[in-house]
């Protein structure tokens, strides 16, 4: 652990957004730490996104969101030195900020940092969600029973719709200004359960349905969104599943709100974890290395582990090549 706090440390020196991608470093660190990656795999990803991806942080690079960041990252860091993250994060959750800020990435980036302990990166992920707000309009509509009927009902009005964009952030904006948004968003979900797990078995067939690069966040995102729920007290699980909910509905809708059809999941016999964390371990690729990770830990206690399997070969090109990844 103390290599991983180590560069996780030597990554405060990276601006909060980098050549065209916000900084994934710590989050990919996090995951090729937990798959068993070397010191030198480790070292070589560091030095790959330092050279690659990374901004340096400092005046040069310094645009008012990135002065923000810098400003609040120093605050959050004194208050979880004193408190804890919780009443940082407690606040950001009274004033509503959705967990798809940013793109799910401070979520991802929170949770990571719960996992390892770091505290910097937990006061630079909670920074980062406060830099990046996304507030969702509630919705209006009719009680939902659980997250598959959601996911229907979204598609039964939303499926087909394009929002036109590069930014995953910027569509959901879209999104969340549209007027027939809290029209078609339930007032509440009423089935009870553990939503995010539900979430979870949503997600994987939906994006080995559409390889699509936006719903892979809602993969990563999902369990991020679980480890967090399981730091909080009972008092705030409610309200924390809530707002995860929209998040995915609001994603699901920017991806045209798909209909999921029957799966047909490929035969995994001969492909074992251990080749494909591997393979995982030597990549470059942060969203690889990302969601294989992801699918590792998933499936030690999904009922499908077999379904994990396949998207994190096919992610590492065990299966078929990927092909080109849809916004």
């Amino acid at each position: 652990m103390d290599n991983l706090h180590a560069l996780l440390d030597a990554n405060q020196a990276f601006a909060l957004n980098g050549r065209d991608t916000t900084n994934h470093c710590p989050m990919a660190l996090h995951a090729l730490y937990e798959m068993g990656a070397s010191q030198a795999q480790l070292q070589r990803f560091f030095t790959h996104w330092q050279s690659d991806h990374a901004l340096p942080a400092g005046a040069a690079n310094q645009n008012d969101e990135e002065r923000h960041f810098v400003q609040l990252r120093q605050q959050f860091a004194i208050r979880i030195a004193k408190e804890g993250w919780l009443p940082t994060f407690e606040t950001l959750l009274e004033d509503g900020l959705s967990p798809a800020g940013g793109a799910f990435h401070p979520l991802i980036r929170l949770a990571c940092a719960l996992e390892n302990g770091h505290l910097g990166e937990q006061a630079a992920a909670l920074a980062a969600w406060r830099c990046k707000p996304l507030i969702l309009p509630a919705g209006e509509g009719s009680e939902c029973p659980d997250i598959s009927a959601l996911l229907g009902s979204l598609s039964a009005q939303w499926e087909g719709s394009h929002w036109p964009g590069e930014w995953i952030t910027a569509r959901l904006r879209q999104v969340a200004a549209d007027s027939r948004w809290p029209g078609s968003l339930p007032r509440s979900l009423a089935g009870g359960g553990d939503l995010l797990a539900q979430l979870a078995e949503a997600a994987l067939p939906l994006y080995w349905q559409t390889r699509n690069f936006t719903v892979l966040h809602l993969v990563t995102g999902s369990r991020a969104a679980a480890i967090v729920a399981r730091h909080l007290p009972d008092a705030l699980r409610e309200r924390w599943q809530t707002l995860m909910w929209q998040a995915v509905a609001a994603a699901f809708i920017t991806v045209g709100a798909p209909t999921l059809k029957f799966q047909r999941w490929p035969d995994v016999t001969g492909f074992h974890w251990e080749r494909v964390l591997s393979r995982a371990n030597e990549s470059l690729d942060d969203h690889v290395i990302k969601l294989v990770h992801c699918c590792w830990r998933e499936q030690v206690d999904s009922s499908h582990p077999y379904r994990y399997l396949a998207v994190a070969a096919r992610a590492v090109g065990l299966l078929e090549s990927e092909s080109e990844r849809v916004a």
